[in-house]
């Protein structure tokens, strides 16, 4: 079997791929709202200015698949970036790749652990796994939204052959 090893998710190894959202990455602190609230500014960078699409709030459900977990595809947004943030304290887990010859390069995926009460940007264009959870859990998401137009302008798919599918042991 073709296991993924877990990492835990550390900024140094995760930087290419996007940002980790938490309070510790803040450029700055700033006081606000007569000093009773402290702003954490500018943790994650978005790219979601782009071709007619708008910035939206989502909530996306997620449910633990069956064990092993079996991954057989990745997908990644060409023209605007993507955050996930826990509204549970469930650690939950993203799958990454690099790139080569415009698909993932399934010799480099990753697989890291987030802590509950972490959030994750992907950038734009990187390859990244649809959503996993270990328990049921809910997610704020913002990304670009354009109901009008063919998801396959921001979403493309790989699919992975039955000698290329991998999986993740919990």
């Amino acid at each position: 079997m073709n296991n993924i090893p877990i990492e835990k998710l550390d900024s140094n190894v995760f930087y290419r791929f996007g940002n980790i959202i938490e309070k510790k990455n803040a450029s700055e602190l700033r006081s606000i709202n007569q000093g009773t609230t402290t702003r954490y500014h500018n943790i994650s960078e978005l790219d979601l200015e782009s071709k007619n699409g708008n910035s939206g709030i989502s909530i996306f459900s997620g449910i633990p698949r069956d064990l092993p977990v079996e991954i057989k595809i990745m997908e990644k947004h060409p023209i605007a970036s993507q955050s996930f943030l826990p509204i549970q304290d469930y650690d939950w887990l993203i799958i990454v790749s690099e790139e080569k010859n415009e698909l993932p390069d399934l010799n480099t995926l990753r697989c890291f652990q987030v802590n509950g009460d972490t959030g994750i940007t992907y950038n734009k264009n990187i390859w990244h796994h649809p959503l996993l959870v270990k328990k049921k859990q809910d997610f704020w998401v913002i990304d670009r939204i354009n109901d009008k137009e063919d998801t396959s302008i921001n979403l493309e798919e790989y699919h992975f052959t039955n000698n290329e599918t991998r999986f993740i042991t919990l």
